[in-house]
Formats: C-alpha cells, structure tokens, sequence
C-alpha cells in the first residue's frame, strides 16, 4: 500500500518552517530535491568528502538516506517520518545525518542499493544505511521503513533504534558485520571455462515471452503492464510467433493509455491489465527507449502507426522536457498531487535532470527516426554531450554522478550516429576506468573509489545495463566474451530473462 504523501512544494514549505535559523549545507547543493532539503529540522550533510571527514570525527553511527524524487516511498518518508518532532530531535542527537539524491550521485545509489540486496535481500528506494564512523563501512541498512510498524514491517524508529544500539553497545560487533557485508559484496567471479549455449538460451526466452502475450488486452503478462521496449526489439529479430508477439506488444503502447493522446509521451507503466490506468510518470530515457522499439516495429510490421507515435514521442520529449538552456529534465511527473481528483488530468511539474545515459539515449533514438529535422537535433546533442564529456585529446573528464551506463550510452550513439562504426579508444578507457574482468561486470565507480564508497560493485537496476550498452557499442572481442558470460550467469536459471539481457546476447552473436 503506498502511503498518503504531500506534494513536493509543501514537503519543501513544512521543512522550512522546521528549520532553524542558520543555513544548511544542503541550500548550495546539485539538484532541486537536495536543496529543497534544506530547510528540514534534520540535520542533514551532503555526501561529500568535507561531510565525511565531519561524521568520521563525530564518533557517531552514520545515518545515511538515498532516496530519488520520483519515488513515492521517499517523498513519504521525507513528508512523514522527517517531520515528525520526536523522531527529528532523535536523530540529531543521535546521529550524523547524510542525504543523498539518488540521481545525482548514482555511484552511492549503486553501493547502497547493492549491500541491502546482497547483505539483507532488498530492493527499492528509499534506502536506509548505517555506517560506522571510524571506517565508513555500512553495517545495518533497509529499503522503505514506515513510520511505525506496518504489515508486519518494522517503523523507521524501531529499525533505527536497533542500528543504534548495535553501535552504541557493542561497537566491535558493527565493525565485524560491516566486514562480513563487504565480504559478501564481492562480486562473484566467472567461470572462464564455461560452455556457452546462448544460442539455446535465445531460442527457449523468445518462445517463453511469447507464450505470455495477453490475448485479449495485448502487452506481456498481467497487470501491471511494463512497455518492455529493448523486450519488443529483441523479438522482432526473430521469427514466427515470437515476431508476432513483439508486434502485438508494440501495437499495444500505443493505442492503450500508456500513450498520453495529449502531448504523446508515453508513461512508465498501467498499473492495471487493460491498458487504462497509467502512472502519470513520464521519463526521458523511456520516450527513447520506447521509440527505439516502435521505429524497428513500424519497419519490420510495415506499420506506419508505431513510427508516427515513435516520432510524437521524441516530439513530446523537445517539447516538454527539454529546459531553455537546452539541457533536459529527468521526467514530467504527475503524481506529486495525491489530492488531485482522480476524474481530472494530473498537473505535471518537470523533475530532476537528465542524466547522461538518458541523452545519448535520446541521441540514438532521434537518429533512428529517420527524419531529417529530429536527425539534425541528434547531432546537435551528441556535439553537446561529446564537448561535455571528452577533452580535445579524447580523453573522457571525471564529471562526478557519471558511471560506465552514461558512458556505454554515449559510445553507443556515437556508433549510431557514425554509421556502425565503434568509437575503440573510448571503448578502451570505458573498460579501463570501469570494467572488472574477474565478474565481467562494469563497475558503479571507478578508481579511485570517490570519497565514502568503501567498495566497488557492479551497476544494479539500469535498463539498458552497462553491459549491454557496451555490446551494443561494439564492446572489444574479450570484453564482450566476459560480458556474455556475466549475462549467461545472470539469466541461468530464469525463464523469463530481462529484454535487456536478451537484446544484448542476440545482437552480440550477430
């Protein structure tokens, strides 16, 4: 059950009331979401090396909040458990308090979404972590905590008491539980020698994502409906029913109501299995994405349909999302009204900024549209992103909340843009600055570790993945070998193997 939450603009008014007088840290921060921060009773720091140096010195167990704003739950918790007295002053008394946005700083998103699932098997924003001072390693952590006990799951107090204690009485034991979590945060290591049969692998996913096709509503499985667009691609390169399949999943984003008929974006998923209750959330990456599959649906089904909605996708992305000095915002959320008559059409407020991989993505996509004008703007972004992201000599910048997905994006569009031909000396300081060879996997951070991360681990929860993005990108022969191998572990015992993963393998055995 999601939690009744306030919007942003009075979580950001109730916070300033709550403040004291002097200024917070957090008012000069990145990002909208970090600054509207500022003004909360809590005693919020920035993650940052300063910061760090501060909670080290502070003797006390290091409360740590990474929360995104398009999450419900972490607008919840900040609307709820961060206003309420008691808890407040706790915390300050009790804690050195960090606050991290999720999308700013991806790299401390990645550590910490990695260690609750692979130490306490969680997932989801927000999260909660607990790290002790002197070391920095986190030793309790949890994914959303309600205010007080809910469904059987702890309050955000009594899960916070307890990191506490564990701190506070017995410190050698926080310590030994923060190295036994980095032990088990190890990525795990390949097998070189394994046998590859990605061909059989390929054939078994396709027939089973047909065989989940809704016959009456259309789309892959029940509610909710995911659009599934690197899924629909993948399809499409195959033939009989699982062609049939794509198209009919294609066919299904469109003329349901995750397309809005109003400006033409499409939302992130329906919450229900006919296609008529959207999550008024609208990404960036999603509208290139899902563009990308209706422009080779339209080509492979002679549909002309799914290419007009493809283009009216990035139509609505140059229109909505893109910001007078020409950057991009991250989406177009409606759902900060949770008052709102659910008759009306929501108000959508412009959240966040888009990040690097969703532009390249971006790039590819109005590229692939064929048409002269979006092409044009493909190339004017792609100019941009290079200038932003290479030094004349083509050496890539440290630009701190870019991770290897970013960069595997923007080689990609690079290859899109320059007629299949891979970008080779960025794809090697790609691998060099992030990928392990041991897990075949890319890195969240690279070295040196950025101040804070105890650890490197593997990027979780992007889609495209790092990975993938890099196969696509003309990854070099033994770097795709280990990442085929990486994937083949991933997807051994599932049946219904990501689209992403799929689309990977397949293009990568061409």
């Amino acid at each position: 059950m999601i939690p009744r939450v306030l919007p942003l603009c009075v979580i950001m008014v109730l916070a300033g009331v709550m403040r004291a007088a002097e200024p917070s840290p957090l008012a000069a921060g990145p990002t909208e979401f970090i600054r509207a921060q500022a003004g909360s009773a809590v005693h919020w720091q920035p993650w940052t090396e300063a910061s760090l140096a501060q909670a080290r010195a502070s003797g006390k167990s290091v409360y740590v909040f990474v929360g995104s704003p398009l999450s419900e739950l972490t607008r919840a918790t900040i609307s709820q458990t961060f206003t309420s007295e008691k808890t407040v002053a706790w915390l300050n008394e009790n804690f050195f308090c960090l606050f991290v946005d999720a999308d700013a700083q991806p790299d401390v998103a990645a550590f910490s979404q990695y260690f609750i699932r692979t130490v306490k098997q969680l997932q989801g924003s927000p999260v909660h972590l607990w790290l002790t001072p002197d070391t920095l390693q986190p030793y309790d952590g949890a994914n959303y905590l309600p205010p007080s006990e809910e469904w059987g799951k702890p309050g955000f107090l009594k899960a916070a008491r307890a990191a506490l204690d564990t701190w506070a009485l017995d410190p050698a034991r926080a310590r030994a539980l923060a190295t036994e979590a980095a032990e088990m945060m190890r990525p795990v290591p390949l097998d070189p020698a394994a046998t590859l049969a990605i061909g059989a692998k390929l054939d078994a996913a396709a027939a089973a994502w047909a065989g989940t096709i809704d016959p009456v509503h259309g789309g892959f499985g029940s509610a909710p409906k995911l659009p599934e667009p690197e899924l629909i691609r993948f399809l499409l390169t195959r033939e009989g029913p699982a062609r049939e399949a794509a198209l009919n999943a294609a066919r299904a984003l469109v003329k349901g109501a995750l397309r809005d008929p109003v400006d033409g974006g499409f939302y992130r998923r329906c919450i229900d299995d006919q296609w008529k209750e959207p999550y008024h959330q609208k990404l960036l990456a999603d509208q290139a994405r899902i563009a990308l599959a209706l422009f080779e649906a339209a080509e492979v089904g002679k549909d002309e349909a799914l290419r007009t909605a493809g283009i009216g996708a990035l139509d609505f992305v140059l229109k909505e999302l893109r910001n007078p000095d020409g950057s991009f915002a991250a989406a177009l959320d409606g759902t900060l009204d949770e008052n709102r008559d659910a008759a009306q059409r929501p108000t959508f407020a412009k959240v966040g900024s888009g990040r690097l991989m969703a532009q390249a993505l971006l790039a590819g996509a109005l590229h692939r549209s064929g048409e002269k004008r979006l092409r044009a703007e493909a190339t004017r972004l792609v100019e941009k992103l290079n200038r932003d992201v290479y030094r004349p000599a083509g050496t890539a910048r440290v630009i701190p909340g870019d991770t290897a997905v970013d960069h595997a994006a923007l080689l990609l569009a690079m290859r899109q843009l320059n007629g299949g031909t891979a970008a080779s000396a960025p794809l090697k300081e790609l691998d060099r600055r992030y990928f392990d060879e041991a897990s075949g996997s890319y890195q969240a951070a690279p070295f040196p570790l950025p101040a804070g991360i105890t650890a490197r681990v593997p990027l979780l929860g992007e889609t495209p993945s790092a990975e993938v993005l890099a196969l696509l990108a003309g990854a070099e022969a033994k770097t795709a070998d280990l990442i085929q191998r990486n994937l083949m572990m991933q997807i051994e015992y599932d049946e219904l193997p990501p689209g992403d993963i799929l689309l990977g393998l397949s293009q990568a055995q061409k």
